[in-house]
Formats: C-alpha cells, sequence, structure tokens
C-alpha cells in the first residue's frame, strides 16, 4: 500500500472509529482488504452473534463453568481480533491460558464486559435498526 492509499484508508478510519468506540477501525478494514461494505456486515454479525456472551461468561463465572467460560473466552477472543476489537482481545487474552476458575476474578469479568459492551453499544447504535 503506497502513501496515498494509506493517508486515504487513515482518514476514512478516522471518521469510522468516531462511530465504533472501542474498535480499531484500521484493523478490521484490513481483514476486509478495505472493503468498508464487508467490514460493517461484520459488526452486525458479530452484533447478533455474540450480543449475549457478556451474560453467558456471567452466568459460567457465577456457577464455576470453567468448561464454558473458557470457550467464550476462547471464541470472543478470536472474533475480536478480526473486527479490530483489540482492547476486548486484550483483556480477554490476559487470563485464556489458566484453568484455575479462581483467576477470573471480578475485575476480570468487569473489564470483558465493559469492552465487550462498548464495542456492542457502537454497533448497536451505528448499525442496527
Amino acid at each position: 500500500m503506497d502513501n496515498l492509499e494509506y493517508s486515504k484508508l487513515s482518514k476514512s478510519s478516522n471518521d469510522l472509529f468516531a462511530y465504533y468506540p472501542g474498535i480499531d477501525v484500521v484493523v478490521g478494514l484490513t481483514n476486509t482488504l478495505d472493503d468498508e461494505d464487508l467490514f460493517k456486515e461484520i459488526l452486525i454479525l458479530f452484533y447478533q452473534n455474540h450480543g449475549l456472551d457478556g451474560e453467558k461468561l456471567h452466568k459460567a463465572l457465577l456457577t464455576g463453568d470453567i468448561k464454558s467460560a473458557r470457550f467464550l473466552i476462547h471464541t470472543l477472543k478470536g472474533v475480536a481480533c478480526s473486527v479490530g476489537a483489540i482492547d476486548l482481545f486484550n483483556v480477554l487474552n490476559s487470563s485464556t491460558n489458566t484453568d484455575d476458575i479462581s483467576t477470573f476474578d471480578s475485575s476480570f469479568e468487569q473489564g470483558v464486559l465493559f469492552e465487550l459492551n462498548k464495542v456492542l453499544l457502537g454497533i448497536k447504535l451505528q448499525l442496527i435498526k
């Protein structure tokens, strides 16, 4: 990508970033080969498929269901990275490699829920009609 293309993408992505808090639009657009319509479609799918994951994770952690919690964390981590939700990815990544339920404390859960809800709200406000 030459400098002109990058500056055009940067301007476009900066405009989009304001609409999608918690999402690095440059990453998301890069993952869709700069196809803005496809990126928006993927964001809608993220919202539809993962909108309840915060509640599911909370329930799994409350009941000590480590298998379900790890599955949700792993799945969310993958899709967060692909849509450009880097802060969400980082919070999820911080404890993915542990089997000890006690390490999934309330600060972890609150961090995940905060980042996930930020991403979901931005998508809802812009794309969900």
